[in-house]
């Protein structure tokens, strides 16, 4: 097998094949949330490129010099590194769902399908929450950054669990010493997102509805009921207006949280994924 190196980019599969598909991995995330999802894909002989979404190497500073016109151009250029097959298909997970979306909407002649995982029309609050995000033109100009760890109890089992998720989804080998009070520190002052990086995903999110009736490709969503980062509303919002996608469906994961991709139901995920690549080339393959 071959190994991801954290936030690189890596081709995976065949070379001499005629399907290839391109995975973009989500906001503050890393290639290797899709790395499973590309190694099961190529298991098929399915060229994979599992792209580097651009400002996300890691260091949350380069978010700040990263907004939605470099993250649209990175894809942009993922999508051209699979310009020699014929049938290219483009997976996306969260924020790397909506880049999908746009990308089918601009290039209908070029993407066979869309696979949109726990994908986002836009973003929902609650509390406190739903009062700043309007402020987020104004409030990314006069604050650098957001710390969501700052408030949590790490003596709570399930804030440990997550906590340990999210880590192991940059680095497999993880390890966090919760009885230790500095590493919760460095966690709480070092877990940041930068707030103009998050007004920028929103303004992705408004481009992405603006666009979804020029999705012409057929479309899979996949959401998860207990997602609660990007509720169901989400998707069948996309289901929705995604009018002229054809044909669409969503299918619906019972015991999945975000990140579906490294669940308990990733091997599910995979299979959807393969087969609605499958089926789409045989109809387009099958005479009318």
């Amino acid at each position: 097998m071959i190994r991801q190196v954290i936030n690189s980019p890596i081709f995976l599969g065949p070379e001499h094949t005629d399907k290839a598909c391109l995975l973009i991995h989500g906001f503050m995330g890393t290639p290797l949330e899709m790395q499973g999802l590309g190694e099961a894909l190529a298991a098929q002989d399915i060229r994979v490129y599992n792209m580097l979404v651009a400002g996300h190497t890691g260091n949350p500073e380069d978010l700040l010099h990263a907004g939605r016109n470099e993250w649209m151009a990175s894809a942009e250029a993922g999508l051209g590194q699979l310009a020699n097959y014929r049938y290219v298909f483009v997976a996306g997970l969260s924020m790397g769902g909506a880049i999908a979306l746009l990308l089918a909407s601009r290039h209908p002649e070029r993407i066979a399908g869309v696979i949109a995982m726990s994908s986002l029309t836009r973003l929902i609050a609650g509390g406190w929450q739903s009062i700043v995000l309007p402020l987020l033109p104004l409030a990314r100009h006069l604050i650098k950054w957001f710390y969501p760890a700052a408030g949590l109890d790490f003596n709570d089992p399930v804030v440990q669990e997550e906590a340990l998720k999210q880590a192991r989804l940059r680095d497999p080998q993880a390890t966090i010493d919760f009885s230790d009070p500095k590493a919760i520190a460095y966690i709480k002052a070092n877990v940041r997102v930068p707030v103009p990086a998050i007004d920028e995903l929103i303004q992705l999110t408004k481009e992405e509805r603006r666009n979804l009736d020029k999705v012409h490709s057929p479309l899979l969503i996949i959401h998860s009921k207990r997602d609660m980062s990007i509720k169901l509303a989400s998707a069948e919002e996309l289901y929705r207006l995604a009018t002229a996608a054809s044909p669409k469906s969503l299918h619906l994961l019972e015991r999945s949280d975000h990140v579906i991709t490294v669940g308990p139901e990733q091997e599910k995920v995979y299979e959807l994924t393969i087969e609605f690549i499958e089926a789409t080339i045989r109809s387009t393959k099958s005479p009318a």
